[in-house]
This record gives structure tokens, sequence and C-alpha cells, in this order.
């Protein structure tokens, strides 16, 4: 069957799956999750439990798991989604022994020719590998970036023939730090319509005009690619989505199709793309006073998934919820990659490096010394990077640190040895014989009778960090270190050592030793901002830092729901939070005077690379319903995070003894709800014809999919 042809069928297919067949807009009254965070955790769940094969891979359209092969296409879309959610996909969720990373991986060649078919699908694979953390250039051998650049003819289309396709295409080069050229901008901009009722639309390009689903693509790809959100084309492309947002709060695949989760979730990709507000009470895009986040979690089933209706009642559906589940968790393409991000922060900080010593300052302006340098050597290789290819004036970086740490050790006690400790061991070097001392028996000789290893007057953070150096060169078990270790536990009053920084590296030190305490993690919880982070006032990325190491060490996993506060309608872990503080040179900027922080900045690597161990919190569970009148639940808001987020579960193996299993405080254990106590949604059209018409072309559209994925 020729190509066209094939495709043709593929798309007829593909229409009525995210058409006729998705959910109408006459959703269920009543949310069956008590929050958006709780919502986001049971879909991401739902997608792993109920649809990952055993390879780590997803098909497309998946029926479930394990029924049809894994592809990339079906794989990159279960990415997207979870890495939305803040779920690590490197790591395999409990109980599997793939993640869809290792299938991605190990499928190098369809990768390749996967994203040689055209732009849209070498944008997709971008941004899903960015969505993991992983280098699109050289991920599996292969430089997807190049390739889809090279796929740019003279028109300006990157090798797309819808404007769908186009988008697709230039959020994966934004993503990936590609200056878009103008003429691709153009290209894209060139095929807004401007015919009566369907101005600032684009059309799928298989004819269905005043398509919402390319429109909430082409408004995110323009901005991702540099068109201010108040362009008249922008403006025109909100304009028409305000005009045809329906009742219901959601959006139409196409005139007459009815609002469906898929549509509506693009749209609110879209709309937060453009900098919008729409969960004010008192605000636009709330028609009949439902948001389209309202018509979302009312659109989701008690299993956690979303729904289509062919016509005898909604069914918790694949497609359905990796389209929404972004949108839920308010997230636009393309997502900030941690990888990028730390790639930048590498370049600016080899751009701090002192030109006479090598070495850094641990603040900006405070004058180069060992501390400054140890921090910068870990931030290098945490990042991967090898120190001694840090060269400046004949001198590598771990050559400073050994030329600066004599009189940086002299002049303080354990802390300052502790943090000498951490660098020398990043770069693996000797510590028992470094700059003419050895490390540990010089940091032992700091402990105080009462078991403190440093100045303790303003707090354990020194002391703390005096036990990390010997942690992170192996002494964590010596006898020596056991009145060090009594003083840090006996120090925390009712589990709280006095701020966020110190909580954090306290529980750096006992994760490791298996000292931890589910009571621990309460203060930290409690001083959480409501920008997503901890500091003072603002998100730090120092303090950030510290926390969400200590997190980790203990077995928690701080990027998904359960450590994510809502702003506006949106998620935001602690990651992103210090992500949006990051400056366009890499670096963090000074919060407390000008230029840039290398303090910030090294503890900024230091967080993006960070790798939990766990997967995340266990599946929260649906609420009984109410009534069919119910109003949708209020969207939580930061001050109610403490006290609706699930409570993470570290698995076994996880070095820490917090095994807390008990609910969310001051909430009681939800019980399950069944999918049949949805509210039946229907169009208004008839159900007969649909199914049959579905059937029939869902028939011929299969057999020419296969008959395709066979050539």
């Amino acid at each position: 069957m020729p190509y066209k042809i094939r495709s043709l069928w593929f798309f007829i297919l593909l229409l009525f799956l995210i058409g006729w067949g998705r959910t109408s807009a006459a959703a269920s009254s009543q949310p069956p999750f008590p929050n958006q965070i709780q919502a986001v955790s049971a879909a991401a769940h739902w997608l792993v439990t109920t649809h990952q094969n055993s390879d780590g891979g997803y098909s497309s359209f998946s029926t479930g798991a394990n029924i049809a092969p894994s592809d990339i296409s079906g794989t990159l879309d279960a990415i997207l989604a979870l890495g939305s959610a803040g779920y690590d996909v490197r790591l395999p969720y409990p109980g599997h022994t793939a993640s869809p990373v290792d299938f991605l991986a190990a499928n190098r060649d369809a990768l390749l020719t996967y994203a040689q078919q055209d732009g849209s699908s070498a944008g997709k694979l971008i941004l899903g590998l960015l969505a993991t953390h992983q280098d699109p250039r050289t991920f599996a051998g292969h430089d997807f970036v190049a390739l889809l650049e090279e796929q740019l003819d003279s028109q300006g289309s990157y090798n797309s023939s819808t404007p769908y396709q186009q988008a697709l295409a230039i959020l994966g080069l934004s993503g990936a730090k590609v200056t878009i050229p103008d003429t691709a901008l153009l290209w894209l901009a060139d095929r807004q319509s401007q015919e009566n009722g369907l101005a600032g639309s684009w059309d799928d390009g298989f004819g269905t005009n005043g398509n919402s689903d390319a429109t909430a693509l082409s408004i995110m790809a323009l901005i991702a690619g540099g068109m201010p959100s108040d362009d008249p084309i922008i403006e025109d492309a909100l304009a028409f989505l305000a005009a045809t947002q329906t009742e219901s709060g959601g959006w139409e695949y196409g005139p007459g199709f009815g609002a469906n989760a898929n549509s509506t979730g693009l749209v609110i990709q879209a709309l937060h793309a453009a900098g919008l507000r729409f969960t004010d009470p008192a605000g636009a895009w709330r028609p009949a006073d439902i948001s389209p986040l309202d018509y979302l979690l009312n659109s989701q089933s008690g299993s956690g998934a979303f729904t289509i209706d062919f016509g005898s009642g909604p069914v918790d559906d694949f497609y359905a919820t990796v389209q929404a589940l972004p949108a839920l968790a308010g997230q636009s393409w393309p997502l900030k990659s941690h990888r990028l991000a730390v790639q930048m922060a590498v370049s600016c900080l080899q751009t701090l490096q002192d030109p006479a010593t090598g070495g850094w300052e641990s603040f900006a302006g405070f004058g180069v010394d060992a501390g400054g340098t140890s921090r910068a050597i870990q931030a290098l290789a945490a990042a991967g990077e090898n120190p001694t290819d840090y060269v400046v004036n004949g001198i590598n970086a771990v050559q400073a640190l050994e030329n600066l740490t004599p009189d940086y050790v002299a002049a303080g006690r354990g802390g300052r040895v502790g943090t000498i400790m951490q660098g020398v061991a990043a770069a693996g070097g000797n510590i028992t014989d470094f700059a003419g001392l050895d490390l540990y028996l010089t940091l032992t000789s700091h402990i105080s009778p009462t078991g403190e290893l440093d100045d303790t007057s303003f707090g354990v953070f020194s002391h703390s960090r005096a036990l990390l150096g010997a942690i992170a060169a192996g002494y964590g078990d010596e006898a020596a270190l056991e009145p060090a270790i009594g003083f840090l536990l006996a120090a925390a009053v009712d589990y709280d050592w006095g701020g966020a920084d110190s909580n954090g590296i306290a529980l750096q030190v006992l994760g490791p030793l298996n000292l931890a305490q589910p009571e621990m993690l309460k203060p930290i919880r409690a001083s959480q901002l409501a920008d997503g982070g901890w500091g003072y006032d603002v998100t730090s990325p120092s303090s950030t830092a510290e926390v969400v190491r200590g997190l980790i060490a203990v077995g928690e996993n701080p990027f998904t729901p359960a450590w994510s506060v809502i702003m506006d309608g949106r998620l935001v872990n602690p990651a992103q939070a210090v992500l949006a503080a990051q400056g366009e040179n890499g670096c963090w900027p000074n919060l407390y005077g000008p230029g840039d922080d290398p303090f910030a900045t090294t503890d900024g690597i230091l967080l993006l690379t960070s790798q939990p161990r766990v997967w995340g919190a266990a599946a929260p569970t649906a609420i009984e319903p109410i009534s069919a009148e119910a109003t949708p639940l209020p969207t939580a808001t930061a001050e109610t995070i403490a006290e609706t987020a699930p409570t993470t579960v570290p698995e076994a193996t996880a070095p820490t003894t917090i095994t807390t299993t008990e609910p969310a405080p001051g909430r009681p254990t939800p019980t399950p709800v069944s999918d049949d106590v949805a509210a039946e949604a229907g169009s208004g059209r008839s159900r007969t014809w649909i199914i049959v018409l579905v059937v029939f072309l869902a028939a011929g559209g299969v057999g020419a999919y296969l008959a395709y994925n066979r050539k």
C-alpha cells in the first residue's frame, strides 16, 4: 500500500480515537481525587502498572501491558507524561526490571529510523530524551538534534506537512537550546487561519479546520521558538481558544466533536506556555464557572486514568491519559532538562575559575579558597567531568585544591576538613595523604569531649559537613566518629535541627548510616516555601540542594508530586523551583549582591545531578463520591500541600530506617471508587452508528498500520 494511503488510514483511526471517541463534555461531576497532586500521582501509577511492557516500553494506543509490542512512539508518549509529573523514568518502577529509558537504549537502530521519518518524529524524540534528562546529541550514539536540523528545507519546513508536525520539530529543537530560524517560525505562522470564525486557529492538516490540538501545539512552539506571548499571532490564537471553549470548561478536537481530555490537556499546556492564569475563581477561562482544570479533574476515573467514550460509557484509555497528564501537572513543552541545565552551569562555572590560582571562591567577592575549590570539584565530578581537565595558568582544579588546603584547614575545625575530604573523594584523591595531611586523622583530632567536630553555637551545619566528609571518604562507620554522630542525633529538638539547611545536611549524614526516622521529614515539609523550594522567603539553590540531597539520602524522591507545591495550577517540585532561578549564562545569580554566585551554582549542579534511588510514593486511592450534584473540589494550594501530599514510602533497599506507610497527616485513608461511579458522558450523537463506523475504520486503520510497520 502506498505510504500516503497508509498514512491516511492511520490518521482516520487516530482521528476517531482522539476525536469522536474521546471524553465528552459531560464528565464526572465530582473529581475522584481530593487534589491535583494526588490526581497526578494516580494517573502516573495507572500508566505504569497497567500499560508498561516487561521490556520497559509502551505500545502506541496501548490496550494493556504486554498485549502489543513496545514501540518508540508509544514509549515517548509515556515518557513525556511521566516526566511532566516529575517521575524519573530512568528508574524501573517497583517490581519491574526495566525502565522506559532502558527500552530506548536497547533499540538504538529503531530510534534512528523513527527520527528519520520526519521532523515531528525527531522533535518528539528529542522532547522525550530531555524529559528523561538524557543528552539528545549523544544518546544511543546518535546526534538527534543535528539529524533534525538537517531536515530543514529552504521553505522553513522540518520535513513537515502539517502545522502539528512543524510545531513538534520546533519544540524539540527549542528544548535542546537551538535557535529556531525565522523561516521555520514563519512557515508555521503563515498557516494560521484568517478565515471568519476560524481566525487565529490552525488546522490538523487532514481537513479538520479550527483544530484546537494543532492550535495549542503551535502556540507552545512559537513561544518556545522566541515569539513573545503578546505577538498578534499568539493573541489571535488565544482569542480563538477563548471563543471555542465549551460550557464544560474543556475544548473539542474540532467543531462538533465534543469536549475531551486530550484536546483540553493540550490547550491547558498552551495557556501555561503563554503565562495565563485560569485557576482564579474570579478570573477568565471559566464558562459556567468551570475552569479547564476542573474539566480535566472531572474527566479522570477512580483508577487514575482518563477516559474515552465510544458511546457505551467512559472507559480508561492510555492515549487520553498520556495527553492529559502533562496538563494535569501544569507543564508545557518543552520540559526543562536537568542535563542541559547542568551543562550550562558547568560552562559558566568554568568562567569563575580564578586565572591565578586555578581555584574558586566560596562566595562572590570573598576571595578564592579551598572550600570553594572543593565545592567546584564536587560539582564537576557530579556532572561527569574530570576536574583535572579544568586547567588555568598550568594549574588544574585538584592541584589548586592541594595548594589552598593547608591554610584553609589551619584556620578552622572539622567542618573545613570535611569539606576538603568531599572534594578529594570526588576527584578520586588520597584522603590519607593530601597536601601533606592525613585528612581523616586531622578530622578526628577536632572531636571535642562532647562529640562536636566544629562550633555548634549557631547550629550543626559545620558539624554535619565534617561527618559528610568522613562518609564520602568511606569512614562513616568508624568507631571514632560515634560520639560525633550521637551529638548530631541529640542536637535535634522534635527532630528539627533548626532550619532547612541544617535539616537537609543532617539527613545526608543519617541516611547512609541507617539512622533516619520518619518524623525527621516533618520539619522539612513544614518549611517548604510556596514556590516549591527552601530558603528564606524565596527559594535558595543552596538550601534547596541541601534538602533535596538529604531527602534522597533517606530514600525519598523529592521530584515527584509528593514533594511538589501548586502554583496557579502547576505542580512545582524543588528542582523546578531552582531551575526557574538559573541565569541565562548558566550560573545562579548572587542573591545578595552583583554577579554570579559560585556557591549557589555548585549547589545547583549538585541538586540537578542528584538521582533518586526510588521511583516515588505509593499510588493514592480515589475518594468516595458525594453526589451527582457535587461541585468540583477546589484546586489545592501551596498552603494545603503539607496536609494532602502522599507520604513517600522508601523501598526496602534504600539505606534508611524510614518505613512510613501512614496516609498524609490530617487526611483519613480514602477508599477506592469503582469506574462505574463516574457519570456517563454522551455527546448527543447516535451511539450505534458511531460504534459501527469506528469499528469499520479501526479495522482498516489497524490493518494498514500493521502493514506499514512491517515495512
